[in-house]
């Protein structure tokens, strides 16, 4: 695919969950919120490097909207694909051009389901460590829309946090931590790792301190 047709793509998403009074539900988490940093200028002279097909949308509040969405019908309604993950029973929407689409939450607990049904009427796959990204949010506006990203710090920190469970995805998110951590401001980003776990902090110092960060 065309990086345009991606980018086309990734709008008329966004304009479609406007539309439909869904948009302030989510946040956009993975490279496409590098994408938003870069567009936006939150990060003066940062420069995304999109690598990917798939759109991730972290859900806020598994009972949000109050009123629970047909989101299937919606989505089916405007010409996309709609899935459930044979193995995990997640939704999973694919775009005309096969642009996959994701949503996430976090895991409340450890032995807490792996699935979430929620009233935005998706069946979330539910993650540990998400709540740096859910608990240090920015809303840019950009081109009509009002879109909720995690702040640059809690996303880097989020990404050292995981780095070593990505396993093939690994060094392509050490490289995404390297590329931003120079634009980001390291006051607050200390103050966000102060908030972390204990577990978390050690494995934020031992990537710094591998990286001389």
């Amino acid at each position: 695919m065309m990086e345009n047709e991606q980018y086309k793509e990734f709008w008329n998403f966004i304009k479609l969950l406007h539309e439909n009074d869904l948009l302030e539900h989510v946040i956009v988490v993975g490279s496409w919120a590098e994408y938003l940093y870069a567009q936006s200028g939150i990060l003066k002279g940062f420069e995304a490097n999109l690598r990917t097909l798939d759109i991730d949308f972290l859900i806020k509040n598994m009972r949000r909207p109050s009123k629970p969405k047909n989101f299937a019908a919606m989505v089916k309604d405007a010409g996309y694909t709609i899935e459930y993950d044979v193995l995990e029973e997640t939704t999973k929407v694919y775009t005309p051009g096969l642009m996959e689409i994701e949503f996430l939450i976090g895991q409340k607990g450890s032995g807490a389901s792996r699935v979430i049904q929620t009233n935005f009427g998706v069946n979330a796959q539910a993650l540990r460590h998400m709540s740096v990204l859910s608990e240090n949010v920015e809303n840019i506006e950009i081109l009509g829309f009002t879109i909720t990203v995690p702040s640059p710090e809690a996303y880097v920190a989020h990404k050292i946090v995981i780095n070593k469970e990505r396993n093939n995805k690994a060094e392509k998110d050490r490289s995404a931590i390297l590329g931003i951590f120079p634009y980001m401001s390291k006051d607050k980003f200390k103050e966000i790792c102060s908030n972390m776990t204990k577990k978390e902090g050690n494995v934020i110092s031992d990537f710094l301190a591998e990286n001389e960060l």
